[in-house]
């Protein structure tokens, strides 16, 4: 049992990074590192690799559901959208819907359609499980390799399948 006092900051931003690594490993991206280290700029960071593994996809669409991926987790465990906690990462994603579609109003139904698609993913027991734990890590260490963050997921996933 934990009787430390637990930052609720940290805790959501761990949450919120964990979930574009669980997104970008489900999607089949490599990760470098992640950290829920502040700086001037960001509270924390997801380090993408630029190996992927895995089937080819939509490029636009994985990036998009990458992006939507620290929203949904920090909204799942919070019970709140943190929008402007989520600015860089909605910005991001509004330049990767302008690029697809050419109205505002367009892009905005596409990013409704992926909020949804990204809520579906992590809403399945065994992803949430991979999260939870990446965040277990995170909140301990405050940065982990992608390496780590790999065998966490793949480690999350076997003892999931195997109950």
């Amino acid at each position: 049992m934990n009787l430390l006092p637990v930052d609720a900051n940290k805790l959501a931003t761990a949450y919120h990074q964990a979930g574009h690594a669980v997104v970008a490993l489900i999607l089949g991206r490599s990760i470098e590192k992640l950290s829920v280290v502040r700086n001037s700029i960001r509270l924390g960071v997801v380090q993408l690799g630029k190996g992927r593994f895995g089937r080819k996809q939509d490029y636009y669409e994985n990036e998009a559901l990458i992006l939507l991926g620290g929203l949904v987790s920090e909204e799942k465990h919070t019970g709140v959208y943190n929008w402007g906690g989520a600015d860089q990462d909605l910005r991001a994603l509004r330049r990767l819907s302008l690029a697809r579609v050419t109205r505002d109003q367009d892009a905005d139904k596409l990013e409704r359609k992926l909020l949804d698609k990204t809520s579906h993913l992590l809403e399945q027991d065994e992803h949430w499980k991979c999260v939870e734990r990446i965040v277990q890590e995170l909140m301990r260490c405050d940065t982990i390799s992608g390496r780590a963050a790999r065998h966490l997921f793949d480690e999350t996933l076997k003892k999931h399948s195997a109950n």
